[in-house]
């Protein structure tokens, strides 16, 4: 199961459970687990990041779609 049906069969399932300490319990694993997720940039990768993001900006840069990477990488497969 991919993770967008789980994260939709979640959101059914929750919201017909009334039980309010059960989804205050579901409430502290799920944010505990979402904090493992968080991430601050420091101030060299946000500096990095405008400065790349002023060169895609003006045209010294380019960037490609996951379709183009997905058919260059099939490509490469292929070979």
């Amino acid at each position: 199961m991919k993770a967008l049906a789980i994260k939709k069969e979640l959101h059914t399932v929750i919201d017909v459970i009334e039980d309010k300490e059960f989804l205050k319990a579901i409430y502290i694993l799920l944010n505990e687990k979402s904090k493992e997720y968080t991430y601050e940039l420091s101030a060299d990768e946000k500096k990095e990041l405008d400065n790349l993001s002023k060169q895609h900006k003006s045209g010294k840069s380019k960037s490609y779609s996951m379709e183009e990477v997905r058919k260059y990488a099939h490509s490469k497969l292929k070979k």
